[in-house]
């Protein structure tokens, strides 16, 4: 439950963004993320192996947990080419 916390934290973080800075960071959370959602995959793998959660279980949290993996790359790929472009005239990054 804890490192689920820790993800739902991450992401409101990484939507905080208003400066290059804010990017540069919210990247480097999304990359955490992701690490995070491989440990509880992994949680969640031996669990099932243990028989402490039911095969369905297992595969709707794996199921939620790529998906959501999935979206934190698509976000980090994002806020990338955001930075690789140059600022425009507010001062802040371009989007996309």
């Amino acid at each position: 439950m804890e490192e689920l916390s820790k993800c739902m934290k991450i992401i409101v973080k990484a939507n905080l963004k208003k400066s290059k800075e804010d990017y540069i960071k919210s990247t480097k959370l999304l990359k955490n993320l992701r690490v995070r959602i491989e440990i509880l995959k992994s949680y969640f793998l031996i669990a099932w192996d243990m028989k402490f959660i039911s095969h369905q279980f297992f595969a709707d949290i794996n199921d939620r947990l790529e998906e959501i993996s999935k979206e934190a790359s698509s976000w980090h790929n994002w806020f990338e080419r955001v930075l690789l472009n140059p600022k425009g005239s507010n001062g802040q990054p371009k989007t996309v």
